[in-house]
Protein backbone atom coordinates (compact mmCIF):
# COMPACT_ATOMS: atom_id res chain seq x y z
CA UNK A 1 0.00 0.00 0.00
CA UNK A 2 1.50 3.26 -0.78
CA UNK A 3 2.06 6.03 1.52
CA UNK A 4 -1.03 8.73 1.90
CA UNK A 5 1.02 10.77 4.45
CA UNK A 6 4.16 12.51 4.26
CA UNK A 7 6.48 14.18 5.82
CA UNK A 8 8.73 17.07 5.06
CA UNK A 9 11.07 16.25 3.32
CA UNK A 10 9.20 13.41 1.86
CA UNK A 11 6.37 16.24 0.31
CA UNK A 12 9.59 18.11 -0.88
CA UNK A 13 10.83 15.10 -2.91
CA UNK A 14 7.26 13.98 -4.04
CA UNK A 15 6.89 17.72 -5.78
CA UNK A 16 10.52 17.18 -6.70
CA UNK A 17 11.38 20.85 -5.11
CA UNK A 18 13.87 21.35 -2.46
CA UNK A 19 13.46 22.04 0.98
CA UNK A 20 14.14 25.21 1.11
CA UNK A 21 11.70 26.23 -1.69
CA UNK A 22 8.68 23.85 0.07
CA UNK A 23 9.70 25.90 3.35
CA UNK A 24 9.46 29.10 1.33
CA UNK A 25 5.78 27.79 0.22
CA UNK A 26 4.56 26.83 3.29
CA UNK A 27 5.32 31.03 4.62
CA UNK A 28 4.19 31.95 1.67
CA UNK A 29 1.04 30.33 -0.14
CA UNK A 30 -2.10 28.66 1.24
CA UNK A 31 -0.60 25.02 1.25
CA UNK A 32 -2.33 22.59 2.71
CA UNK A 33 -0.11 20.70 5.69
CA UNK A 34 -0.51 20.59 9.35
CA UNK A 35 2.29 21.13 12.03
CA UNK A 36 2.05 18.15 14.47
CA UNK A 37 4.18 18.98 17.45
CA UNK A 38 7.78 19.65 15.77
CA UNK A 39 6.95 17.93 12.09
CA UNK A 40 5.20 19.09 9.27
CA UNK A 41 2.64 16.41 7.94
CA UNK A 42 1.09 16.33 4.31
CA UNK A 43 -1.48 14.54 2.50
CA UNK A 44 -0.82 13.45 -0.87
CA UNK A 45 -4.46 13.76 -2.63
CA UNK A 46 -4.69 17.48 -1.34
CA UNK A 47 -0.81 18.01 -2.48
CA UNK A 48 -2.23 17.26 -5.81
CA UNK A 49 -5.51 19.05 -5.12
CA UNK A 50 -3.93 22.57 -4.21
CA UNK A 51 -1.11 21.86 -7.40
CA UNK A 52 -4.24 21.82 -9.84
CA UNK A 53 -6.16 24.39 -8.36
CA UNK A 54 -3.18 26.93 -8.82
CA UNK A 55 -3.01 29.41 -11.69
CA UNK A 56 -0.40 31.26 -13.17
CA UNK A 57 -2.18 34.10 -13.47
CA UNK A 58 -2.70 34.28 -9.64
CA UNK A 59 1.39 33.64 -8.98
CA UNK A 60 2.38 36.73 -11.64
CA UNK A 61 -0.09 38.84 -9.85
CA UNK A 62 0.95 38.23 -6.39
CA UNK A 63 4.89 37.97 -6.55
CA UNK A 64 6.65 40.98 -4.91
CA UNK A 65 7.11 43.66 -7.53
CA UNK A 66 10.35 45.55 -5.73
CA UNK A 67 12.56 44.16 -2.70
CA UNK A 68 15.55 45.80 -0.69
CA UNK A 69 16.97 44.40 2.02
CA UNK A 70 19.86 45.20 3.86
CA UNK A 71 22.26 43.03 6.01
CA UNK A 72 24.84 44.23 8.63
CA UNK A 73 26.81 42.78 11.00
CA UNK A 74 28.46 44.50 14.03
CA UNK A 75 27.85 45.45 17.79
CA UNK A 76 24.35 44.90 18.77
CA UNK A 77 24.22 48.53 19.85
CA UNK A 78 25.43 49.84 16.66
CA UNK A 79 23.15 47.80 14.99
CA UNK A 80 20.09 49.06 17.27
CA UNK A 81 21.67 52.66 16.74
CA UNK A 82 21.61 52.43 12.95
CA UNK A 83 17.78 50.52 13.60
CA UNK A 84 16.37 53.55 15.27
CA UNK A 85 17.82 55.63 12.52
CA UNK A 86 15.92 54.46 9.78
CA UNK A 87 12.80 53.98 12.12
CA UNK A 88 13.29 58.13 13.03
CA UNK A 89 13.38 58.63 9.78
CA UNK A 90 10.38 57.00 9.04
CA UNK A 91 8.50 58.63 11.50
CA UNK A 92 9.92 61.88 10.95
CA UNK A 93 9.22 61.91 6.83
CA UNK A 94 6.61 59.59 6.93
CA UNK A 95 8.96 57.70 3.91
CA UNK A 96 11.63 56.12 3.35
CA UNK A 97 13.89 56.01 0.36
CA UNK A 98 16.33 52.81 -0.36
CA UNK A 99 18.42 52.49 -3.43
CA UNK A 100 16.88 55.63 -5.17
CA UNK A 101 13.25 54.35 -4.46
CA UNK A 102 11.13 56.33 -2.33
CA UNK A 103 8.43 54.56 -0.19
CA UNK A 104 5.62 56.47 1.18
CA UNK A 105 3.92 55.38 4.70
CA UNK A 106 0.34 55.88 4.72
CA UNK A 107 -0.92 56.68 8.24
CA UNK A 108 -1.99 53.43 9.10
CA UNK A 109 -0.05 50.30 8.63
CA UNK A 110 -0.05 47.10 9.96
CA UNK A 111 3.06 46.29 12.02
CA UNK A 112 4.40 42.75 13.41
CA UNK A 113 7.46 41.99 15.63
CA UNK A 114 8.60 38.14 15.22
CA UNK A 115 10.98 36.77 17.06
CA UNK A 116 12.01 33.10 15.97
CA UNK A 117 13.91 31.02 17.86
CA UNK A 118 15.44 27.75 16.12
CA UNK A 119 17.81 25.37 17.96
CA UNK A 120 21.06 27.50 16.99
CA UNK A 121 19.83 30.63 16.42
CA UNK A 122 17.47 33.51 17.34
CA UNK A 123 16.11 35.44 14.72
CA UNK A 124 14.07 39.00 15.41
CA UNK A 125 12.14 40.99 13.12
CA UNK A 126 10.23 44.19 12.43
CA UNK A 127 7.74 44.23 9.90
CA UNK A 128 5.58 47.27 8.46
CA UNK A 129 2.93 46.32 5.88
CA UNK A 130 -0.02 48.22 3.88
CA UNK A 131 -1.82 47.89 1.03
CA UNK A 132 -1.35 50.11 -1.90
CA UNK A 133 -4.42 51.56 -4.08
CA UNK A 134 -3.68 49.97 -7.12
CA UNK A 135 -2.57 46.14 -7.28
CA UNK A 136 0.91 46.34 -9.20
CA UNK A 137 1.82 49.69 -7.86
CA UNK A 138 5.10 50.68 -7.17
CA UNK A 139 5.60 53.33 -4.87
CA UNK A 140 7.01 56.39 -6.34
CA UNK A 141 10.88 57.07 -7.41
CA UNK A 142 12.69 60.70 -6.39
Amino acid sequence: MEKEVLNFEEAAEFLEISTKTLNQILKDEDMPARKIGREWRFSKHALLDWLGRGSSKDYFKNQTISRFEETRKGKTENLISHAKEILDTISREKSITIEDRKFDFPDNVEMEVKIKKRSDSIKFELEFEWQTDEKGEIESEE
